[in-house]
């Protein structure tokens, strides 16, 4: 019996290894799909210190939207909305804004950030611009 015992040992030691080595094995995840992009923003009720922009949503499931400035040639973070518009009530007068929107995906729905949507660009008009008849 003492013989058997030391090739019974080596087996399950062996797999047991075997089965280590697998375990830390990482698993292949699904690669995520980015969502759609969203429509061109479109800008109206512009006033020397506010705007409203929408835009169309991506089909998949959105979560949040994300409004990004275009500042200095850099995209930056400009607001942040669970809808697909926005009123700007603090704008600056007689200042031009570029803007793009990307679509932020559920949690666990297999898609990711959408890429921006194609950029808008308009203008605030002065202060002391007329208000419209």
């Amino acid at each position: 019996m003492p013989g058997r015992i030391l090739p019974a040992l080596l087996r399950t030691a062996l797999l047991a290894v075997a089965l280590l080595a697998l375990s830390a094995t990482p698993a292949q995840a699904d690669p995520l799909i980015p969502l759609p992009s969203p429509g061109q923003p479109v800008a109206t009720d512009i006033t020397p210190t506010g705007a409203t922009l929408t835009w169309t949503r991506p089909t998949g499931p959105v979560f949040r939207y994300s409004m990004q400035r275009l500042v200095d040639g850099e995209w930056q973070g400009f607001s942040s909305m669970p809808f697909n518009t926005v009123t700007f009530v603090a704008l600056t007068p007689d200042t031009e804004y570029t803007v793009a929107v990307r679509a932020a995906a559920l949690v666990g729905s297999g898609y990711t950030m959408s890429p921006l949507s194609e950029p808008l660009t308009f203008r605030t008009p002065p202060a002391d611009a007329a208000a419209p008849a």
